[in-house]
């Protein structure tokens, strides 16, 4: 059996922080961004539309009003919306 021992503990904050208008607005234009892009398809009924979203809905879904982030940049680049994290050296 293994003894389970705690070395550390800590807090780390990011120094940016999204709340949810910044968020939707975001989100938002990729939604058009993406409709637009599969008009043709989503007029066919192949596709479903993809809906926009509300800073209200985030805060009743989740109860978050903002987040803090290590890349706000690449999470609000409606072409990307994910981070942009610099991958781990393996040694």
């Amino acid at each position: 059996m293994h003894d389970v021992v705690i070395t550390g503990s800590g807090l780390y904050t990011p120094a940016h922080a999204i709340d949810n208008d910044t968020l939707v607005a975001a989100f938002n234009t990729y939604v058009d961004r993406h409709n637009e892009r599969f008009h043709d398809e989503i007029a066919a009924g192949e596709r479903a539309p993809l809906a926009h979203s509300s800073s209200e809905f985030i805060e009743k879904a989740s109860g978050i009003k903002s987040r803090y982030v290590l890349d706000a940049e690449g999470i609000l680049d409606p072409e990307r919306m994910r981070p942009r994290l610099p991958s781990a050296s393996s040694t």
